[in-house]
């Protein structure tokens, strides 16, 4: 089974930036001894006429050891 898990930080209701969500995401990678499927850039898109982005963190994807997942 795959899973995921978001590193979105923020400090006082603002964003802290793509640096820091890339700190804890290795990190917690490393804590946990789990190797990444894949690693997604999230973004915030905004606007109507001119639309804006920014990056607001990290989504890693992963295995989940030891479930048993449908068979078929």
């Amino acid at each position: 089974m795959i899973a995921f898990r978001d590193f979105s930080p923020r400090q006082s209701g603002q964003s802290v930036g793509i640096d820091r969500a890339l700190v804890e995401a290795n990190e917690w990678l490393k804590r946990t001894g789990t190797s990444p499927l894949s690693i997604e850039t999230l973004k915030n898109v905004s606007g109507t006429m001119a639309i804006s982005s920014s990056d607001t963190g990290l989504r890693v994807w992963y295995l989940v050891v030891g479930t048993t997942g449908a068979t078929g």
